[in-house]
């Protein structure tokens, strides 16, 4: 059973730098970030930027996927790992190149071969950083199509190497994503899923209250719903998927709202974070900003498991960029459920 970490970096003044934390302190190296991955149980990290936007952007994908292999091929030797391959520019929301003119002429493609170009034994394969489930369905405003994630699927498979994704599919708008994942308009993993090695499906419950599901907006996002939908992608999404080689499971959300950051007004708070003024509180990504609210919707995805009796061979995590985050969880879980969160 293997447990995928993400490990946020950035692109920084020319040079790539880890976000990740402990309690807010800054590791002594980055050898040091992945015995703490690793002491929490995690075997695999995917390193990631937001989609893109925190990862640098020249125009020639050959030498920015390059760029990015070799920084972490000479400062990290002691974990395995899988690469993102960024979706939009850095700084912006606008696209590295246009998927509707296919890959084997796209950045994408420049971006994996700069990749494979640097040796590392450590490195399993790539990471689709497009997050949307909406992908090879008309309502995809990027234009990504089925044959254009076969084309880099196989691309990727034939130099031996892994495909992973981990797609969003709830929020307050349709826009983002829906709720329920039987309607092929909206809900484009059953087409493209087959294509990856693994898809870690976000749930989303942590962060949104409200679901759209089958044309009727805003409804709660109970977590009945949330045992629904873990049971659909336990259940009928493999099936809908049909590839054997394809491991479904969730993706388990949290974030550094559950440490209850004591502030006064923003500037008190970690970068990326707010401060709820009413509260005194720092909060991040969760649909509440009380701590002990945000755990509590945290374990929701672990007693939904348990609910449906399902123990995925794999599981990847969000926590933000501070295992604190994990620690916070891991004692909680343990008090309450009487097992481990990771």
């Amino acid at each position: 059973m293997s447990k995928f970490g993400l490990w946020w970096v950035r692109w920084d003044n020319g040079v790539y730098i880890s976000r990740m934390t402990l309690g807010g302190r800054v590791p002594t190296s980055y050898d040091e970030v992945a015995h703490w991955f690793k002491s929490r149980g995690f075997d695999r990290v995917v390193f990631i930027g937001n989609q893109g936007e925190n990862i640098g952007y020249t125009g020639n994908g050959y030498e920015d996927g390059r760029y990015l292999a070799l920084w972490i091929m000479s400062h990290i030797s002691s974990i395995k790992y899988y690469v993102t391959i960024p979706f939009s520019r850095y700084g912006s929301k606008k696209l590295r190149d246009d998927p509707s003119e296919g890959f084997a002429n796209s950045y994408w493609k420049d971006w994996i071969d700069g990749v494979l170009s640097v040796f590392d034994s450590n490195r399993l394969g790539f990471y689709w950083s497009y997050e949307s489930c909406l992908q090879a369905t008309p309502h995809d405003e990027a234009n990504v199509t089925e044959e254009f994630i076969r084309e880099m699927s196989r691309y990727i498979h034939n130099h031996g190497q892994e495909f992973i994704w981990i797609p969003a599919t709830g929020s307050g708008t349709s826009a983002r994503g829906v709720s329920y994942l039987n309607d092929p308009d909206y809900d484009g993993i059953p087409k493209i899923g087959g294509y990856f090695d693994y898809v870690f499906v976000q749930p989303n419950y942590y962060e949104y209250s409200k679901v759209d599901e089958e044309g009727n907006p805003h409804l709660p996002y109970t977590y009945e719903k949330l045992v629904e939908k873990i049971r659909w992608i336990c259940e009928e999404l493999p099936k809908k998927i049909n590839n054997p080689n394809t491991t479904v499971s969730i993706e388990m959300e949290a974030d550094r709202t559950v440490l209850g950051i004591h502030c006064t007004s923003p500037r008190d708070c970690p970068e990326g974070m707010n401060c709820d003024s009413n509260i005194h509180t720092c909060y991040e990504h969760c649909r509440d900003y009380h701590p002990q609210k945000a755990i509590n919707y945290a374990l929701d995805y672990v007693r939904a498991l348990k609910d449906i009796d399902w123990k995925p061979s794999d599981l990847a995590y969000y926590f933000s960029t501070d295992f604190k985050v994990i620690d916070t969880l891991q004692e909680q879980c343990w008090r309450e459920l009487n097992e481990p969160y990771v």
